[in-house]
């Protein structure tokens, strides 16, 4: 047997950013970007099959035009079948209108996976036999994975499951909420496979030729918690069943969490310096400064502020720890000579006592103001 399969989840299609009022509409055209540059990385790379195990969309209540464009780009997949499963947030229902539209858009050779029974893909030698696990709720405390051990199973036929929930002790699910299942439970479904969704990071994050239950994560990052660029898996089945597979960066935009200390304008320079590189400007960075600066370096890091926003997709930015550093010099230009807060500063300064001195002049500061 020689098979190749595309393994994706969770795009989110129609997710809508707003805590990133900058980014927001960047952010959602690019899962569909990204659903268009999947497909064709995986027709590139000659995939029999692509899998997305889950979460297709960000919710059951999607607009007629957002559904078309996303059938669109999935219909354009040259390999033999693309499977698509209904997750927690695109789950199943008896009146789904979501899922009714997509199957009119899709064609022949896009299946939506929303019964618990295996089919088989037959057009395959030794046949592919997939065991699906749809979500028919945003919540369950149960999985949808129980019915597949009791299938009998020929042992010539790769067995594929196909789910989306958490894993015990891989997602994070402490209310046990999201369809949970166990490592356990998986391994003695009877599949060679399972194709799991939901939980974005990228699981296992080293595949081994052991490993027989993978989550891709995410293919296009969606907030600080994705600490990874957007990956999907390539499984490569060989003869005996043997899998082998591979990691494929996927995503555009990241997500990126930094904290900077600076002292001197020199510091300063190269902090704009370092996000002044072309990448950044597909970031969302979340930036926290720190550090006393004297009076020139303290109105260059104000200066400053506005180029690196302007370098990156967008900028949450917390320097309320950058602060101006209290010299004697500033001092004789603030307070009048034998005033009660030159004095007290004076003192603070000659003592060389800094954080008494810092604290000292912030809270005159606030009192005067």
């Amino acid at each position: 047997m020689s098979l190749n399969i595309f393994h994706i989840a969770d795009f989110h299609l129609g997710r809508t950013f707003r805590n990133l009022p900058e980014a927001q509409d960047t952010l959602s055209e690019a899962r569909y970007t990204t659903l268009q540059k999947t497909i064709e990385k995986a027709n590139e790379l000659e995939t029999d099959i692509f899998v997305i195990a889950g979460d297709l969309f960000d919710r059951t209540s999607m607009k007629v035009g957002d559904i078309r464009k996303a059938v669109r780009a999935i219909n354009q997949f040259t390999g033999e079948v693309v499977l698509v499963l209904p997750g927690n947030h695109d789950y199943i229902t008896a009146d789904s209108q979501l899922w009714d539209r997509f199957k009119k858009e899709a064609e022949e050779h896009v299946l939506v996976l929303d019964k618990k029974k295996p089919i088989e893909l037959s057009v395959f030698e030794p046949e592919v036999v997939v065991y699906p696990a749809p979500c028919h709720a945003k919540h369950s405390a149960d999985h949808a994975i129980g019915w597949v051990e009791k299938i009998e199973k020929d042992k010539d036929a790769l067995h594929i499951g196909i789910a989306h929930g958490s894993i015990e002790g891989v997602s994070p699910d402490f209310d046990q909420r999201y369809f949970p299942m166990s490592v356990h439970e998986l391994e003695q479904s009877g599949t060679d496979l399972w194709l799991m969704g939901h939980t974005h990071i990228t699981w296992p994050a080293r595949p081994d030729k052991r490993d027989m239950i993978f989550n891709p994560g995410t293919p296009e990052p969606d907030g600080f918690s994705c600490n990874h660029e957007g990956r999907a898996f390539l499984h490569r089945v060989g003869d005996d069943k043997e899998i082998t597979t591979e990691i494929v960066s996927t995503g555009t935009y990241r997500f990126v969490q930094k904290s900077e200390q600076i002292s001197s304008a020199r510091d300063v320079q190269d902090l704009v310096k370092q996000f002044s590189e072309d990448s950044w400007q597909q970031a969302v960075l979340e930036l926290e400064v720190s550090g006393k600066l004297e009076e020139e370096a303290f109105e260059a890091w104000q200066e400053s502020r506005s180029k690196i926003r302007d370098s990156v997709l967008e900028l949450r930015l917390d320097d309320t720890e950058v602060r101006r550093k209290v010299t004697s010099e500033q001092i004789q230009k603030e307070f009048s000579e034998g005033s009660f807060p030159e004095q007290l500063l004076s003192s603070f300064s000659e003592e060389e006592e800094e954080e008494e001195l810092q604290m000292a002049y912030e809270l005159i500061k606030e009192v005067q103001q």
